[in-house]
């Protein structure tokens, strides 16, 4: 899974923004902000990945559990898929 191509990522205001472009700017309503984790795992996503790697990737980098990490990815992913973000 990997973000699709029509979402982009930019700093307004020192915020995390994810940004629609192209004909999807056009039928997206509404705005995604993301604190620094969420930035992290969005990043991460801009390459095709899998949930596993995702939950590896957070434990490594923040001091979190296992445990944590799982329910965090898993509550992320459910938002991108919620807004029709995610290509899998």
């Amino acid at each position: 899974m990997k973000i699709k191509d029509d979402y982009i990522l930019r700093s307004v205001a020192n915020q995390h923004v994810v940004v629609p472009t192209g004909e999807t700017a056009i039928n997206f309503n509404g705005i995604i902000t993301l604190n620094d984790t969420g930035k992290f795992l969005f990043e991460a996503l801009k390459d095709d990945t899998d949930k596993e790697i995702l939950i590896d990737k957070l434990t490594k980098n923040y001091d979190v559990t296992e445990e944590k990490a799982r329910k965090d990815v898993e509550a992320f992913l459910d938002i991108l898929r919620k807004n029709d973000l995610l290509d899998e």
